[in-house]
This record gives structure tokens, sequence and C-alpha cells, in this order.
């Protein structure tokens, strides 16, 4: 199958999957395994640990064995991931459930935007990263209408249906998937380890050699830091401080497929605008972009910890969504045109990785803070957290523009 196309049937696909398990995934936490707020940061902890710990080693493989293989790897451990918390909803087979995941994880965010590159080039690869976000904002509409159909049943449900898709993704991908441009290395060489380690040196050292990757690396760790707050604090910040309105005679567990359906729609429109307003081979335009997101993202998670109405808290959420839905693929993007062919794997597993730290160091900080303060101060502590990224996309400006980087 055609590359491009399979990639963006790959992101419909997997996005309605993902979204059937994740729209009541944290509220099976909070109702059924009964976490607190502490605890559902720890679980976010443990999944960036996993990363952490195999986000290279996996970027490595991809690199010198196959981008294809450790794809279709990645989609199958991530949906055994998170069907193993729903046979026994306690602490720690969560906890094992988020190492499972998170170790699938590092399977895929390396080498699947390297296979993309490697099959498209990077210009068309680039494209493909927005059009699929847009894809994906249109399959979450499914996804989320089956999640609150199966919700009404059990909570359980959702979550099996969507994790059993993303092992058929695995399977319908390596029936279909195609690796025509990829180069391994030669059959002797794929388990030395002093080949391993040459690729993991030379991504270590073209990052050191760049200073606009050194900065970025930095502003990876800091979003790292601040999306473990947002990420596993808000489902229960809802739930602890507002009284949700009725739908009607649906149960309350509706709210959530509203709210993500919403999410849906602002970030299709965002990425909508983004494709059709801006060059992304203009690396210092994207970089101004990419700081105003954060920007706008740290404003707007602030007023979510402090507004005092349920609407007005939502409105707040639904627009850092829509900026982050046009962050995502922009760092994409932007790295893209920076990485080597040779390495591009491994770099992006470095970054990954780089994202990883800042959850693991953010996350118990703001976990405690939540236990302690409430999880408002949380919030508010999180949305901080990202203001030091900010002069970091100014010095990056500044060298683009010393060094013409726009026009190579």
């Amino acid at each position: 199958m055609d590359s491009y196309r399979f990639y963006l049937a790959a992101r419909l696909w997997y996005a309605a999957c993902w979204t059937t398990m994740i729209t009541v995934s944290l509220v099976f936490m909070v109702e059924v395994a009964g976490l607190d707020p502490f605890e559902m940061v720890l679980v976010g902890t443990v999944l960036e640990l996993s990363v952490f710990l195999f986000e290279i080693p996996t970027g490595v493989v991809a690199d010198v064995v196959s981008r294809r293989l450790s794809v279709i790897i990645g989609h199958a451990l991530v949906g055994i991931g998170f069907s193993i918390m729903v046979f026994w909803p306690v602490f720690p087979v969560i906890l094992l459930s988020q190492v499972v995941w998170g170790f699938g994880w590092t399977f895929i965010s390396g080498a699947y935007p390297a296979w993309l590159t490697s099959e498209l080039g990077v210009g068309r690869a680039n494209a493909a990263f927005l059009r699929g976000a847009q894809l994906g904002h249109a399959g979450a509409f499914v996804g989320i209408g089956l999640a609150i159909a199966l919700a009404q049943v059990s909570l359980t449900l959702p979550i099996v249906t969507g994790a059993v898709g993303i092992v058929a993704l695995s399977l319908a991908m390596a029936l279909l998937m195609r690796e025509d441009h990829f180069e391994p290395a030669a059959g002797e060489d794929r388990a030395s380890w002093q080949v391993l380690g040459g690729v993991f040196l030379t991504s270590v050292a073209e990052v050191r050699g760049h200073p606009l990757l050194l900065l970025m690396l930095a502003v990876a760790a800091i979003f790292g830091a601040f999306s473990e707050g947002l990420d596993r604090l808000f489902t229960p910040f809802l739930i602890e401080r507002f009284e949700f309105p009725p739908l009607g005679s649906l149960d309350t567990v509706a709210w959530w497929g509203v709210i993500a359906a919403v999410s849906s729609i602002a970030g299709l429109s965002a990425t909508t605008v983004a494709q059709r307003r801006l060059d992304l081979g203009r690396q210092k335009r994207l970089t101004g972009v990419l700081a105003a997101c954060l920007a706008g993202i740290s404003v707007t998670v602030m007023l979510i910890a402090s507004l005092p109405g349920f609407y007005a808290v939502l409105g707040c959420f639904w627009i850092v969504g829509a900026l982050r839905s046009v962050y995502d693929p922009l760092m994409s993007a932007w790295l893209n045109r920076l990485f080597p062919e040779s390495s591009r794997a491994t770099l992006f597993s470095l970054f990954g990785q780089s994202d990883a730290v800042g959850q693991v160091v953010g996350g118990p900080v703001l976990g405690y803070t939540a236990r302690v303060l409430g999880i408002s101060a949380a919030l508010a502590a999180s949305a901080v957290a990202l203001l030091p990224a900010l002069p970091l996309f100014h010095r990056m400006s500044r060298v683009l523009g010393s060094t013409a980087e726009d026009d190579r």
C-alpha cells in the first residue's frame, strides 16, 4: 500500500481505537480502581520512567534493523499494555500495565516518523504529520461515540475494545506496511553492540554539535514536566471540584465523551488553520509559532486552576487541547528538518526520552503538591513550569537569524 495513504489510514484507525480507550481510562482509574491524585501522577511517572529506560535502545534498533518492524511491535505492545489493567484494577497491576504500554510506545515514537520520512522525504512527511493530526481528530469522533456507548454497560468495555483494535492494527501493518527506502545494517552487524553503540554515539554527537537541537532538547524536558500535571490531574480536578450538570437521561460518564468530542473539534480546527497558513519549510517562523503555543498553554492552564465556573474551565481546557494539537506535529516537522537519515529514529527517541525525563522529575513533585496543597495549586505550578521554555525559543530565533537556517 502507498506509504502516504497507509500512514493516514493507520492514524485514522489508531485515533478511533485510542480515543475509545482513553476517553474513560482515567475515570476508570479514579472510580473503579480508587486511585487518589498522587497515585494518578505516580501512574504517569512509571509510564514515563519505562519510556526513559527503553526509548534509546529501541530507537537504535529501529535505525539498525527495521523501522517498520519496530512500529508493528510497538502497536501490539501498546494494545496489550492497556488491556492488562482491566483484568485486575488495583494500583500495582495498573503500574505494570504502564510499563508494558511505555515499552511499546518506545518502539513507535522514534521509528514511526523516521519510517515515514525515509519513505516520503522530509517535505512530504512533514505535510503528512499535519494531515495525520487532522484525520486523527476526525477518527476520534468515532472512538468517543463508541466509548460512551460501551461505558453505559461497563467502564472496562471501552478499554478492552480499543486495545483489541490497536493489536489488530499491528497485524494489518504486518500485511500492508512497506519499507522500500531503508537500508538496514548487514546481517552480521545487527546484533553487534559496537554497531548499536556507534549509532547512538553518532546521534549524541549530532545533538551536541547543533545548538538548536540542544535548546530544543531542553524545551522537550520542560514540556514533559508540565504535561504530566495536566494530563494526570485534570480528571480528578473536575470530579473533585464540580458537580456535573445533568445530560438528560445519560449517565455522568457521558460528560467525558462531550469533553473529548469538543476537544477533537478544537484540535481539528486548529490543525486545519495551521496546515493552510504555515509554510513548514520556514524554520524561524515555526519557532515563533511553537513559542506562542506554549505561552498560550501556560496562561490558559493558569486560568483552569483559578476559574470557579464549570463551563469556563472546560472552555480553557479545549483551548489548551487545540494549542497542543498544533504544537505536536509542528514540533515533529521542526525536528525532522534537522535530523540526518541514518540516525533519525534514534534522534526522535532521544527527544522522546528528554520529554520522559521531564515527566519523571516533574510528575512526583506535582503529585505531592496536589496531595498537600490541592489539585488547583498543582495545575498552577505546572503552568509556571512551562515559562522557562520561552527564553529558549527566543534564543533559537536568534540562532536561526544569524545562521540563515530558513534559507537552507
